[in-house]
């Protein structure tokens, strides 16, 4: 009984490294390019599962359970939904509209990857602006780090935070 008192005692402050509700780093990941070929921006938006969970429920989503064996048969469809709420690309002002392709969740089952494309055809002197306020009213110190590849020579990176959501190109 001693030995397990003393166990549990050496073992308790790393417990807070074991759970998955709480993580002190709040960030995305997102990739973005456009492919002349498919005409259309391709994106891939990394999020951590909990975090997700937590911001839909907030706007009123029913539980997902992403990656469980319970989740949601819906839960493509409202994630779609989700995203397209909070992450938007606008051509010249206009809202372009997204095609959700699809989910996995990440080798770790932590996070889940979004891919989506937004057909847009490019002309010199269009303006597109991206905006990924994805968690962004959830965590303060939320960030998005975005690759960006608008063409095959132009490449970027860029962080959003609350304060500074959106990024813009002219061809």
């Amino acid at each position: 009984m001693i030995l397990l008192f003393y166990i549990i005692s050496f073992l308790s402050p790393f417990t807070s490294i074991l759970r998955t509700d709480e993580h002190p780093i709040h960030a995305s990941i997102c990739e973005l390019k456009y492919s002349e070929k498919d005409a259309a921006f391709q994106v891939s938006v990394k999020v951590y599962i909990d975090d997700l969970e937590v911001a839909m429920k907030n706007e009123g989503y029913p539980p997902v359970n992403l990656g469980a064996t319970t989740e949601n048969t819906l839960a493509q469809e409202y994630l779609a939904s989700y995203i397209d709420k909070y992450f938007t690309i606008t051509q010249d002002g206009h809202k372009l509209t997204s095609k959700f392709v699809g989910k996995e969740l990440s080798d770790d089952f932590l996070a889940v990857w979004c891919y989506l494309e937004f057909p847009a055809t490019t002309s010199k002197g269009q303006k597109y602006t991206i905006t990924n306020r994805i968690l962004l009213d959830l965590y303060s110190d939320q960030r998005n780090i975005m690759d960006i590849r608008m063409n095959s020579t132009q490449k970027e990176y860029t962080i959003f935070d609350p304060s500074n959501s959106s990024w813009s190109y002219t061809y």
